[in-house]
């Protein structure tokens, strides 16, 4: 693939300069193909060894672009497959939405959902205190992909109370189960406790997700609480991180009055 020059130098740069300044003009390059569309969302980026023999550098400087990418999201790495071009990212506004699959489904379609486990367990001491119930009770508890444009964007595992959601694993937990909570147990999501952190994957979430073990994602731990502030339903998920974008509108409360905030 022949990158198109933006602006690029005529002369020669100075020795001590040349190298940092050549990544840079390639990264910037690459990712204005990107945002322009002519890189598509899954398109092969050059190798390492394709783009220092295009560009005249070495590997280390070819490195060193394709990595300014990968870092800021732009594209990702599938084992010993190459670099492509990451598709766009999916938007989570955690202030107003509760389940991201009702919305997406409803909206784009471009969500799909693969249910990959469900269990009846006894609920561990983590799950026993988030959700309020005995150690050692009953949890309905089950695994899911989340695909975007059929690209495996994050890892979802939930735990509901068995007791208050009896049959919940019979249905088709392939589509928005806070739906199903409604529809057929008369429960809403009324309030979420979120916890949004970066961790290593996992080797058997990382493969779930294309990637090497220990690739870094972003984690987002909720509870979720029905109107009357019980909680029946604790989730984790692990994102890919150039797939995840976090939104949400902080409110700030008005000072007293009489008083001026400073």
């Amino acid at each position: 693939m022949k990158l198109e020059r933006h602006h690029m130098p005529d002369r020669p740069l100075s020795s001590e300069n040349t190298a940092p300044r050549r990544f840079r003009q390639i990264a910037d390059t690459l990712r204005a193909s990107i945002q322009s569309g002519r890189l598509a969302p899954h398109q092969a980026l050059p190798s390492e060894r394709s783009l220092a023999e295009e560009e005249g550098v070495s590997r280390m400087t070819a490195r060193r672009a394709l990595e300014v990418l990968d870092t800021e999201g732009v594209s990702y790495r599938t084992g010993r497959k190459g670099r492509f071009v990451s598709p766009r990212r999916l938007s989570y506004d955690i202030t107003h939405k509760l389940s991201l699959a009702a919305e997406a489904q409803s909206t784009t379609g471009s969500l799909h959902i693969e249910v990959l486990d469900k269990i009846t367990q006894p609920a561990t001491p983590e799950l026993a205190r988030a959700l309020s119930v005995a150690e050692g009770a009953p949890l309905h508890s089950y695994t899911r992909l989340f695909l975007i444009d059929g690209h495996a964007a994050f890892l979802e595992v939930e735990s509901v109370v068995a007791q208050r959601f009896p049959d919940l694993l019979d249905y088709d937990l392939s589509q928005s189960t806070t739906r199903i909570l409604e529809r057929h147990y008369a429960t809403e999501a009324h309030t979420g406790d979120i916890t949004i952190r970066m961790r290593a994957m996992q080797p058997a979430e990382a493969d779930q997700l294309g990637v090497e073990p220990y690739h870094a994602g972003i984690e987002l731990q909720q509870i979720t609480r029905d109107a009357s502030g019980v909680a029946f339903c604790f989730g984790t998920q692990i994102w890919r991180g150039e797939l995840a974008e976090f939104t949400a509108r902080a409110i700030v409360s008005a000072p007293p009055q009489g008083q001026s905030r400073d």
